[in-house]
């Protein structure tokens, strides 16, 4: 593949120069933070008050509602990062025994089924649209009518629903 080919986006924040590009990207970054922890640092602060019976914390609020929600979130919470937790450790686990070769290392697909579906592709392409040489040395290509695909017409060719006619 060639060189410019694969660098097709650019991110003027990290290029050199565009200084007000990355002044007023930071100060929005900046912002969007601030905005998302004041709600979090004054919800646990509240509820750190609540828990030590205002030993710590602060108290921004005294609704019993509010009280028995966040004990509420607090159970969910801490049950949805248990369930997280014991899903993380096992695929760890399975990781290291795969890793050491301790169980069979089964494949995440088929490649000779790929290839064969990437040869199929492109032998449609080619017979439609003209060699891949051809096809990427083009700017500018006018597509006949009758060399429009239908819906799905591609993926019925490599999933061997539709002839290709050679």
């Amino acid at each position: 593949m060639d060189k410019h080919l694969q660098h097709n986006y650019r991110d003027r924040y990290f290029e050199k120069g565009h200084w007000w590009t990355k002044i007023w990207q930071t100060l929005v970054v900046i912002l969007v933070w601030i905005i998302l922890f004041i709600p979090i640092m004054i919800t646990t602060s509240t509820y750190w008050a609540y828990r030590t019976n205002g030993q710590h914390g602060h108290f921004f609020w005294h609704y019993a509602e509010g009280f028995t929600e966040l004990n509420f979130l607090m159970i969910f919470l801490t049950f949805a990062a248990g369930v997280i937790a014991v899903f993380c450790f096992a695929m760890g686990y399975i990781q290291v025994r795969r890793a050491r070769g301790l169980i069979e290392k089964w494949p995440m697909f088929d490649m000779t089924k790929n290839q064969w579906e990437q040869r199929r592709a492109e032998r449609f392409m080619t017979k439609r649209f003209g060699d891949e040489a051809f096809r990427q040395s083009r700017r500018y290509y006018t597509v006949k009518p009758e060399q429009n695909l239908s819906n799905n017409q591609l993926k019925k060719i490599v999933n061997n629903e539709e002839a290709v006619d050679d």
